[in-house]
């Protein structure tokens, strides 16, 4: 999702934001000090620096994915495990309840729907309070704090002999991943409003990229595996451990500090003091642990955006969730091919956002935005109404272009928002929101999906997109 030039590239360092005429200030009341200073940092730099640790971190993360299918198999071989057979037994009872078809596929993709709704949870608890850290700590510490967590779920992982020893590892790995939102505030740090459009799509061609790329590694993986040999993710572990080692690493010696001391928020006390409104999920989406110091206006407008942001990631997440299950039923898709349905999406995104949205002019995000929800709501009827292969890839096109502009959009419209010693906590709960929105949203999605039918659940899914872009016509024009 970033805006920065692939191509000729100035490696001319720049100045960070010091304001942007949308001030917020933190609770305690504490200014930015040396507010009349101005740090050059390296941008164009910095910004690579971060697109390339996000790209490896997300290839050690992706690769588990792929391996669902043989994981539930092998922990499911061990009879004394309770907690695998407690999760498997509310799942099947969910299923039963909505009367969904006793299907092995539909049975994993429920059960990976768990245990991606529990780490999304966990990031929804860690986000801001990650974020109001680095506005205190710099940006650098808590990276390599949150990359050490990381590190240490991936080697727990490797020993998870059974499932419980398994979703403690994911528990350590959601409380831990805090990189996207330091990355974010990071880009924040060290653009400009006229350029951060590219550096924030940057971190969206990361994402993309790595959601391509890693999956296709832990499919090579789960081919190989098998479970007489007696440790089927052994590999695989030991893969996501030497690529965030290396990453650590690499940010180690080439990631430079881009909030200067003088910039920082006073204290962590300070920044944890209402720690409630960092948890709370009202408070969250009214921003309570932020005070705008210009006008009401302001206010309104990062709680706009946050509401935007909330509405969006619950459907289109819960829409997503949802389409393993259409294209089985209606295609009878096996799972290379709904590995490939899924790896051309990744493809049209990194495409949109390298071609698309980093060369659209400053000012102009809302309006992208805008034609991003626009292109979702008609992609999901011709998916859902979609009888062949074709019609099929067409809706899946313009569902690939919304989900390719609007995030980026929108992040680099918040991150317009705020004083450089509050950059993570609006950042973190931005994020948080989007976490929350992920960990709900496939649940909803299901239990309309399986109630009411494909064609309604996509059908009223597309209008209700209506919600979040009315929001967004609403908020105030971006400053040029």
């Amino acid at each position: 999702m970033d805006d920065l030039e692939l191509k000729h590239r100035d490696h001319r360092a720049s100045k960070p934001a010091t304001g942007t005429g949308h001030e917020l200030t933190p609770k305690d009341g504490h200014g930015i000090k040396g507010a009349g200073k101005s740090t050059a940092l390296p941008s164009d730099r910095t910004a690579w620096v971060v697109f390339f640790s996000l790209l490896v971190d997300l290839l050690a993360f992706t690769v588990i994915l792929p391996l669902f299918p043989s994981l539930l198999e092998f922990y499911a071989s061990n009879k004394k495990d309770w907690l695998y057979y407690s999760i498997m037994q509310q799942v099947n009872t969910f299923r039963e309840f909505l009367g969904m078809p006793d299907n092995e596929r539909f049975n994993v993709v429920l059960f990976g729907g768990f245990i991606g709704s529990l780490f999304s949870f966990l990031q929804f608890l860690c986000c801001p309070l990650i974020g109001a850290m680095s506005d205190v700590f710099g940006r650098r510490l808590p990276m390599m704090l949150c990359m050490m967590g990381v590190l240490a779920s991936y080697v727990v992982w490797a020993y998870s002999w059974n499932f419980t020893i398994f979703v403690i590892a994911r528990i350590i790995g959601g409380l831990c991943k805090g990189n996207v939102t330091i990355s974010t505030a990071i880009i924040t740090d060290v653009t400009s409003t006229k350029n951060r459009g590219k550096g924030m799509a940057l971190v969206g061609i990361a994402y993309s990229f790595g959601f391509i790329i890693g999956p296709v590694i832990g499919a090579i993986f789960a081919k190989r595996s098998s479970l007489e040999s007696g440790n089927p993710y052994l590999l695989p572990a030991l893969f996501a451990i030497t690529l965030t080692v290396a990453d650590m690493l690499f940010v180690y010696f080439c990631l430079k500090e881009t909030l200067p001391k003088e910039k920082r928020a006073k204290s962590l006390l300070s920044q944890f003091r209402n720690a409630s409104q960092l948890l709370n999920p009202v408070s969250l989406l009214k921003f309570d642990a932020v005070e705008i110091r210009s006008s009401k206006e302001d206010l309104n407008t990062v709680r706009g955006l946050g509401m935007v942001y909330f509405l969006f990631l619950f459907f289109f997440s819960g829409l997503e969730f949802t389409l393993t299950f259409l294209t089985h039923k209606n295609f009878k898709y096996s799972s290379m091919q709904q590995g490939m349905m899924f790896f051309f999406i990744g493809i049209t995104m990194a495409l949109v956002q390298g071609g698309y949205v980093r060369r659209q002019a400053p000012g102009s995000e809302k309006k992208t935005a805008l034609k991003g929800m626009a292109s979702i709501m008609p992609a999901m009827v011709i998916v859902g109404l979609a009888k062949t292969i074709p019609t099929l890839y067409m809706g899946l096109a313009l569902f690939s272009f919304g989900a390719a502009t609007v995030v980026p959009c929108l992040t680099t419209m918040i991150s317009h928002h705020g004083n450089a010693d509050q950059k993570g906590k609006v950042m973190g709960i931005f994020r948080s929101l989007g976490a929350l929105a992920r960990a709900i949203g496939p649940i909803v999605s299901c239990t309309v999906y399986w109630s009411v039918g494909p064609f309604w659940c996509y059908f009223v899914g597309a209008l209700l997109f209506m919600i979040p872009m009315r929001i967004l016509v609403k908020l105030p024009a971006e400053k040029k």
